[in-house]
């Protein structure tokens, strides 16, 4: 999967010009030029919560790094994430995680803890982790990252705010920024003139939605779609997880209230991020906006901000610096894994074939055990976890239509690939990616294969379900051994 299993579009709205009000504008004034995605999350009101308590978020984040909203740090206050996200090729091309702390690390000691070195990229100190990833700090206790590690793209980043110039966020940012209130988790994208209407005209002809709804009119339809301003998720954490959506809109909504909600279910399920049970929510209208409100469960908001994810630093100044693999850091590496695949396992494999969402979470749990640091781990836990990721890809892979190929993950050299954007999201994703593009001005080749190709993917799926099966069947395997041969290694239990 692309770096980005992003997707969000289970996230978004707002905007305004830079203005010093906002709770977080501390950390976004550091936000790249070309942001167009901001993620909100308040630390200390969501490590505060009752579903934090109850579930140990602030034990597992101090002993292992990683909890209920993936990598916070436990101590953090408030943290926002800027992104630029290509949304032809759903990949996120650059992404800053800001938060500001009571100490900022020294970045030489940092450097030397990741395993990395330090560089100046445009006159300014960074740690360059071998995990594709920059830590660098400014004035006020910000303490940032850099991913994906792209030199050129962090020199400009860098340039852009010397001197502490802050950047003005678009419009819509800017508004979700100001009224994220008393949300704990705020996602908002800005689509602005993203959709072409020819592109979601030819993709509505493969909507199952737009099939049974044969009175709509799909030319309107499409125009209205195209004007889409922009969407929000925001989650508030208490005793439980309160989910919102806001889809905003230009013009009126009522002509197409009796079918967006559907089309909205249907676009995020084939961009692979939909939420199970999110067909119950509640749908109002305003002149201008859908919103969808209901419950959802901690684990899907963990899935929903680790889209975002990125690696944070490894090992705390309290630990003793060696080059050696240590059975603390191992230990603790496996735990991270163990949380991981736990929360993999409850991703439920949908009946009806459409299992996008299934492959995006996935993906992503692979995602996140790369991301995990490998300082002083033992080189077999290193290696099973390795093994691992590729077989959740592997698994990702079979839930789009290309068949698991075990003789493949046998072999310890192991490249994985998409066949073609055409088997992300099965027939959901109908106004998304490159290829609708091209597929919208060659009508003829798009209207005689599309139905015959997503049938031969729900077949694939159905028919690979027991090489899915053996596949997890070689993780829970592979986890084992290594367990066992590190418990004879060093007399202790992993």
């Amino acid at each position: 999967m692309s770096r980005f299993a992003l997707v969000v579009g289970t996230a978004l709205v707002l905007a305004g010009p830079a203005c010093a009000a906002g709770p977080f504008d501390d950390l976004l004034k550091f936000a790249s030029t070309n942001t167009n995605a901001i993620v909100l999350i308040d630390a200390r009101s969501a490590f505060a919560s009752e579903v934090a308590k109850k579930e140990k978020w602030t034990e597992q984040s101090q002993q292992i790094g990683y909890a209920g909203l993936g990598f916070v740090p436990s101590g953090a206050d408030r943290l926002a994430i800027a992104a630029e996200i290509n949304f032809t090729t759903m990949v996120r091309d650059f992404q800053v995680g800001l938060v500001k702390v009571d100490s900022v690390p020294n970045l030489k000691r940092l450097a030397t803890r990741e395993g990395g070195t330090t560089d100046e990229i445009a006159g300014q100190l960074v740690a360059v982790s071998p995990r594709d990833v920059y830590f660098t700090s400014f004035p006020g206790r910000i303490f940032a990252a850099v991913h994906p590690a792209d030199r050129q793209y962090t020199a400009r980043w860098i340039r852009s705010h010397r001197d502490g110039r802050a950047v003005t966020l678009a419009p819509f940012l800017r508004k979700a920024a100001d009224n994220a209130g008393e949300s704990t988790v705020v996602i908002a994208l800005d689509l602005e003139d993203v959709l072409e209407p020819a592109a979601i005209r030819f993709g509505l002809q493969f909507s199952p939605i737009m099939v049974r709804s044969k009175l709509t009119n799909q030319n309107a339809l499409s125009l209205f779609l195209g004007r889409v301003k922009g969407l929000t998720f925001s989650a508030k954490v208490t005793d439980g997880v309160l989910g919102k959506v806001v889809v905003e809109f230009p013009g009126d909504v009522n002509r197409f209230r009796g079918i967006l909600k559907d089309l909205f279910l249907e676009l995020i399920d084939g961009y692979g991020i939909g939420i199970d049970g999110m067909e119950k929510w509640e749908a109002t209208f305003t002149d201008t906006t859908m919103t969808l409100t209901g419950s959802m469960t901690p684990g899907d908001l963990k899935r929903i901000v680790t889209l975002f994810s990125f690696p944070q630093p490894g090992q705390t100044e309290e630990e003793p610096m060696t080059d050696e693999p240590t059975v603390g850091a191992t230990q603790r590496y496996l735990r991270a894994v163990d949380i991981i695949i736990d929360d993999i396992r409850q991703v439920r494999v949908r009946d009806d074939g459409n299992n996008s969402r299934t492959a995006t979470w996935h993906d992503n749990a692979a995602a996140q055990l790369e991301q995990l640091s490998r300082r002083n781990v033992d080189p077999l836990a290193v290696d099973a976890v390795y093994q691992t990721s590729k077989r959740l890809r592997a698994i990702a892979a079979s839930l789009r239509g290309v068949p698991v190929d075990i003789d493949a993950l046998a072999q310890q050299a192991f490249v994985y690939s998409e066949r073609s954007p055409m088997f992300w999201g099965g027939w959901g994703g109908w106004g998304r990616r490159g290829f609708i593009r091209n597929l919208a001005f060659a009508p003829s080749f798009a209207t005689t294969n599309v139905p015959e190709i997503q049938s031969k993917m729900a077949k694939v799926v159905a028919d690979d379900k027991k090489r899915r099966n053996e596949t997890w069947n070689q993780i829970d395997q592979i986890m084992t051994d290594t367990r066992r041969k590190l418990g004879d290694k060093y007399k202790a239990k992993f």
